[in-house]
């Protein structure tokens, strides 16, 4: 509310928020862990916590896979990948770093410690250099299938199996981690599959066209993670917390449900809540 102060002036308007449980804003996409490939973590699991950086992912499906690597390790209690954030939490009963680091590995991914400076990005050459030379050995294998159909087949046999590898010895490392039916899994016999047939041409289109869609998909997801990141950089880092009649100034994540907190006009929410003042109103456009 608004009062007077010494010189009859009125001091800026304030708005009061009660935060709110996890039962009651479950279904809120700002809460927490809403952008996670399975339901939030449990508080209430025995054992210790551990997370990282995951590097590798390009869709929810790799989320996935890395859950399913890190479950089948001996003494996980839960698992979770936020694929918004790169992140993976374990809870254990031992020290398992190694084993989980292990076995992510394995899987075809790679994890780096959460307080860790991020990793140098790429050239997009290099990222992009398998493709190229897919595209480079298509085109030479169309012109010499145009001269010589016989040296046209053996070429694109042999873009084929360029192609295929990588996806191959990804997939043998998804099927030793316990994901049986990736999508590398199933591209593999395809192509294999086509060879066998004599669609060469076929089977070396097949595999362009996946490696199109993952670069597609890999640039789409690092646009949504910058805007994420983006947005979680708008949170404030303090809260101004009501309690007994006095305002106290406390970190974001040390607010309970219950807490009152209050929010000067033009200020940004830091937890989402009950709006217990009549007269504010909130922009909640971000």
């Amino acid at each position: 509310m608004s009062t007077p102060d010494n010189h009859g002036k009125k001091a800026p308007h304030f708005a009061a928020f009660k935060p709110l449980t996890t039962a009651q804003n479950a279904n809120n996409c700002c809460c927490d862990g809403a952008c996670s490939s399975t339901p939030t973590l449990s508080e209430n699991v025995s054992g210790t916590r551990y997370s990282w950086k995951v590097s590798g992912m390009d869709c929810a499906a790799c989320a996935r896979k890395v859950e399913n690597a890190v479950r089948q390790l001996a003494g996980v209690n839960q698992v979770q990948v936020l694929f918004a954030t790169e992140k993976l939490v374990v809870d254990a009963d031992n020290d398992i770093r190694a084993q989980v680091e292990s076995a992510v590995q394995k899987a075809g991914y790679s994890l780096r410690d959460e307080q860790a400076a991020d990793e140098p990005q790429a050239s997009r050459l290099k990222e992009n250099l398998p493709l190229i030379a897919l595209i480079v050995m298509m085109a030479i294998s169309w012109g010499l299938e145009q001269f010589n159909h016989p040296f046209g087949q053996l070429a694109f046999i042999a873009t084929t199996l360029v192609g295929l590898y990588p996806i191959a010895r990804q997939a043998l490392r998804l099927i030793k981690s316990g994901s049986y039916f990736a999508i590398e899994t199933l591209m593999s016999i395809a192509a294999i599959g086509a060879l066998f047939i004599g669609a060469t041409a076929e089977a070396a289109m097949v595999l362009l066209l996946f490696l199109i869609g993952e670069r597609l998909e890999g640039w789409a997801a690092s646009r949504a993670r910058q805007g994420v990141s983006a947005l979680m950089a708008l949170k404030p880092e303090t809260a101004t917390r009501l309690r007994n009649g006095e305002r106290e100034e406390v970190a974001i994540n040390s607010l309970r449900p219950g807490d009152v907190i209050e929010v000067a006009a033009g200020g940004r929410l830091p937890a989402d809540g009950k709006l217990l003042s009549p007269f504010a109103s909130l922009m909640k456009a971000p």
